[in-house]
């Protein structure tokens, strides 16, 4: 039954509408309760929605959404208005959840989506506001309608969108098309943002806001300039813009990991095309998604600096060069090599080196090209560059300037070597004048490029290696978390799964027999940084547990082992691990006594490899997963996220990791994409 002009009153929802989106607990919750107050939708209507239901419309020079309303059975009632913040919310929850274009958003009935609606009224009733507690999905409804009149939208776009017959003893007047609902929202909320509009046309580069799937939203004119002088508003910014050594998905991934993407590009037709440098920021993250992206143009023109833009490409080119050499190359010594070589011969470069840390002594210059060992040892020691505070390895690229020969001075980027809380080590770069913001942000690129090519021989080496050495160590130390735990809770944890995350962080998938699950996660949640309930079997239960200090199992992950075992009871711990036949037994157990001081080295063996695969399929698939990529896939099996019904929701291994929910569908499906590319295209 429809609502009538008595359905308008005014409800409990008055001036507390951002009260009750506080009280959700979930994902969906938040999203019904939203389709509801924002989008006028019923639960029966919300039942039915997909994906494909919604549409784009530009109206006045901005993009809006459209949604296809059905009823239970099917057909087509109406058409609905979509906030562009709704819409992106209802997009991120379809891709978390791995819903398709025209599989159903919820797959519960509209009873349960109404009931939904309930319990967030009720937790926010518990949370204060006793009054909402009788809040409705009709009264949310009530609530859509009315803010829309206040606001100005026509009366009748307010019924067509709403599905009402009659709103307050207005009468209806037609029933207006797409077209027209999307310019009556257009004209409801133009005005508010004049000034930044204003402000922004005026920016002396070419400039565009871009919405969360590359369209752009709004241009100034001096990107319109650039692109032809046509509209561009609503198009694919990939139909507008190249980058020149990237592609569009390395710089959604670079912007998503809140990190901002500088390279070299090419803008505008293809006939009248302008070369420039390129910049994509996402913008500020709301609800753990970003609300889109600010790319900025530098014209080769227009920056008065063609040294700089001549110097820059050089730097690409040569990072370019290093990555392509790097994928014939098969141990580390080579990588380096390849590395200093491929660097020493660009332009811009005069000479490049790899050294371990300061604590390996002054010996420890692994590769260089273009430079002497004895002036590589020489600078790298010069009073300039050293500084007894700074670590030896830099968590980020650091430039200093230094006196070379007593007669010309040189700049010396240092750029981190890092993989997975270890150190690689430090790939040196020596310039003869200070290397641009662009130029660091490239060399910083590559040298993470490095870092995972290293990483995957270690990785190759560990896997394909005919025999193992097999250590086992067994400790006591109650400050370990699940040594402590299963003393105080007279259980046992066997870790089944754990993920590398950064700064040193651990995510454990542990299994706990002999005690009730909300002991041990109180327990755990105490101790650990973070913690939650995976799976509640009848005699064990399985919790993800994120651990950010120094562990038994972290210390030997640093130095590249596959840890085969870890179980903790009666208050002991032990853990056996895999390494090469050609790692430094002692330098690891030395670092895992540092780390835990009761750990003692208890076994040493020969091992055959504990998991085989087809050599070809590894050789194959190691080195084209990135570290995140391996390090999402990893959590999202253990997580249960793979299982039906699922274990663990996108948003559940988001807050895990640390990242958001498109951050981390990004690397999933790439990392999903990959993998299953490798098993086809190589059994084909």
């Amino acid at each position: 039954m429809s609502e009538t002009e008595s359905d308008v009153g005014r409800s409990p929802l008055e001036g507390r509408y951002s009260r009750l989106l506080r009280a959700t607990r979930t994902y969906r919750e938040r999203l019904v309760v939203r389709l509801a107050g924002e989008a006028g939708l019923r639960p029966a209507e919300m039942s039915s929605l997909m994906p494909a239901d919604v549409t784009a419309r530009i109206a006045e020079g901005r993009v809006h959404y459209l949604l296809t309303v059905r009823d239970e059975s099917g057909d087509t009632v109406r058409t609905a208005y979509l906030p562009p913040d709704l819409e992106r919310e209802l997009s991120r929850y379809a891709a978390s959840n791995g819903v398709d274009e025209s599989e159903p958003l919820f797959d519960v009935t509209p009873r349960r989506l109404q009931m939904l609606v309930g319990e967030v009224a009720d937790s926010a009733a518990d949370a204060g506001d006793e009054c909402l507690r009788s809040v409705s999905s009709a009264d949310l409804r009530r609530r859509y309608g009315r803010w829309l009149l206040e606001r100005g939208v026509d009366p009748a776009v307010v019924m067509a969108v709403g599905g009402w017959r009659r709103l307050d003893a207005l009468a209806p007047d037609g029933d207006p098309d797409g077209a027209a609902v999307a310019a009556a929202f257009a004209r409801a909320t133009e005005g508010g943002d004049d000034r930044f509009r204003a402000a922004f046309d005026r920016l002396e580069h070419p400039v565009a806001l871009l919405d969360g799937g590359g369209a752009v939203v709004h241009a100034n004119p001096r990107f319109e300039a650039l692109v032809g002088d046509r509209e561009s508003t609503g198009l694919d910014v990939r139909r507008l813009v190249w980058p020149a050594d990237a592609t569009w998905a390395d710089l959604w991934e670079t912007a998503l990991a809140s990190e901002t993407w500088v390279g070299e590009a090419t803008v505008g037709e293809e006939t009248e095309s302008t070369a420039g440098r390129l910049t994509l920021t996402a913008l500020a993250e709301r609800d753990g998604a970003s609300d889109g992206f600010l790319l900025t143009v530098h014209p080769e023109t227009s920056t008065g600096d063609g040294a700089e833009l001549a110097r820059l490409r050089a730097v690409q080119d040569a990072a370019a060069g290093v990555h392509e050499a790097l994928d014939d190359v098969s141990t580390e010594s080579a990588i380096f090599r390849v590395t200093c070589e491929t660097l020493a011969a660009a332009g811009p470069i005069e000479f490049a080196w790899v050294s371990r840390s300061e604590t390996d002594g002054p010996g420890e210059l692994v590769a260089s090209s273009g430079i002497g060992t004895e002036a590589a040892q020489r600078l790298r020691h010069h009073p300039e560059t050293t500084d007894a505070d700074a670590p030896a390895v830099p968590d980020a690229v650091r430039c200093s300037a230094v006196d070379r020969d007593g007669e010309s001075r040189c700049w010396l980027v240092r750029v981190p070597l890092h993989h997975e809380g270890g150190s690689t080590g430090v790939l040196v770069v020596g310039t003869p004048v200070s290397p641009s913001p662009a130029e660091r942000a490239a060399l910083e690129n590559l040298g993470g490029r490095v870092s995972s090519a290293v990483a995957a021989v270690e990785w190759k080496r560990l896997l394909l290696a005919d025999e193992l050495l097999e250590l086992e160590f067994r400790s006591d130390d109650h400050d370990s978390l699940f040594v402590a735990g299963s003393a105080e809770l007279d259980c046992s944890f066997t870790v089944a799964g754990l993920v590398p995350l950064d700064e040193d962080s651990l995510l454990f998938y542990v299994t706990v027999s002999g005690a009730p699950p909300d002991e041990v996660l109180a327990f755990t949640r105490e101790a650990a940084a973070g913690a939650r309930l995976v799976a509640d079997h009848r005699e064990e239960s399985v919790l993800e547990v994120t651990v950010d200090e120094a562990s038994l199992a972290g210390n030997v992950v640093e130095y590249g082992a596959n840890v085969r075992e870890l179980v903790a009871e009666d208050g002991h711990a032990r853990m056996r691990c895999e390494v090469a036949p050609c790692a430094d037994v002692r330098a690891i157990a030395e670092h895992v006594a540092d780390g835990s001081p009761s750990a003692n080295l208890v076994a040493k063996r020969e091992a055959e490899p504990s998991v085989r695969t087809p050599t070809e399929f590894q050789r194959s698939l190691d080195g084209k997963l990135t570290d995140r990529q391996r390090s999402v896939l990893q959590a999202a099996y253990h997580a249960g996220y793979f299982d039906w019904p699922r274990g663990s929701t996108a948003e559940d291994l988001a807050d895990s990791i640390g990242v958001s929910s498109p951050t981390l569908h990004n690397h999933l499906r790439r990392g999903q994409r990959k993998l299953l590319a490798t098993f086809f295209d190589d059994a084909e």
